[in-house]
């Protein structure tokens, strides 16, 4: 079974991190500059401990440029 959320990005060293099951939103500050990826990488490596699934299991489906994206985890 997969889950669609919709997740919005703000690059902050605090590093905040709130889940909304009922409106599947994900809300989320990262300590990495969106630079070559790397952000993109912290987002499922962060959102994979959460979940306690492997990185692998979480799709960017849209807005892999965008703060607001939306994610798959299978």
């Amino acid at each position: 079974m997969s889950r669609t959320y919709i997740v919005k990005v703000k690059f902050d060293p605090s590093g905040q991190f709130t889940v909304d099951e009922a409106k599947m939103e994900i809300n989320i500050s990262l300590r990495c500059a969106p630079v070559k990826g790397k952000a993109n990488r912290e987002l499922i490596n962060i959102i994979s401990k959460h979940f306690d699934i492997k990185p692998s299991n979480i799709k960017i489906i849209h807005g892999l440029f965008s703060k607001t994206k939306v994610i798959q985890i299978v």
